[in-house]
């Protein structure tokens, strides 16, 4: 999905050797921005993380660049207003608000700049919450926690989200992905790491997290069974322009943009 990610944007600029500034609002351990590196001439590299272990990671791929353990919404604060030409939010809106964060994203933005978004949505794996794992998707809160997390319903609303904040959609593609558990444990991650169990998690107490574990513990006697699980991933991923002229409201009517779907089953 990252290589789409990259395809759009290499897509949209034709001026490679153009020097462009960008910021990463969700780092991680670097991989989007060293693509990104590999694929624009960058006159300046800022990567978003809360997580100092992540950051020191990005650090043995991206070498001299500026990384701030810092929340994504403190980055327009941080950086100034239109003080960037792309910006990367990959991943993210499963565990920040999307009406949080655009507007950061479009404040750091200088006019005619590029938002590249990828998010999962609540589409994304339904396998492991209906049909025949319906019972073990209620007892592990699975439907309950996605009501709570902040990942978009789906691609459609991705698209109203960002026109909504006054975003032209550039391109835009639903990549979808055959993905395979094996065991209990791979579940376990996905939940924890792709962030619809964020929300679950945000307010947790010790006594919550031994009921966790003894719940994890269970589950994956009597799931056993069950594996391996083939579930298919679905993947939104947007480029979005901010307008080169400001305008006081998003155009209702506008053309969605370049649309593709991308099938890896």
């Amino acid at each position: 999905a990252r290589a789409r990610c990259m395809q759009q944007i290499g897509t949209h600029y034709s001026d490679h050797d153009r020097p462009r500034d960008a910021v990463d609002l969700g780092v991680g351990t670097g991989n989007s921005l060293q693509d990104l590196n590999h694929l624009l001439t960058l006159r300046s590299c800022t990567g978003f993380d809360l997580s100092s272990g992540m950051l020191a990671r990005a650090r043995t791929k991206l070498g001299d660049v500026q990384l701030i353990c810092a929340d994504a919404l403190e980055a327009s604060d941080r950086l100034g207003s239109e003080s960037t030409d792309l910006v990367l939010c990959h991943f993210l809106l499963s565990f920040v608000d999307a009406r949080q964060l655009l507007p950061v994203a479009y404040d750091l933005l200088r006019p005619g700049g590029v938002l590249s978004l990828m998010t999962s949505t609540h589409g994304s794996l339904r396998e492991l919450h209906s049909g025949r794992f319906r019972r073990s998707g209620k007892l592990l809160g699975v439907e309950r926690s996605l009501r709570k997390a902040h990942t978009p319903v789906n691609h459609a609303q991705c698209l109203e989200l960002l026109r909504a904040q006054g975003f032209d959609i550039a391109r835009h593609d639903l990549h979808r992905q055959a993905v395979r558990y094996e065991r209990f444990d791979d579940v376990r991650d996905w939940a924890l790491y792709s962030g619809w169990a964020a929300s679950e998690l945000d307010d947790v107490t010790g006594l919550r997290i031994a009921g966790l574990r003894t719940l994890f513990a269970l589950a994956r006697v009597f799931m056993h069974p069950l594996y391996p699980i083939d579930a298919v991933s679905e993947i939104s991923i947007v480029l979005a322009q901010k307008p080169p002229a400001t305008r006081a409201a998003p155009v209702s009517n506008k053309r969605a943009g370049t649309a593709t779907q991308t099938e890896v089953l």
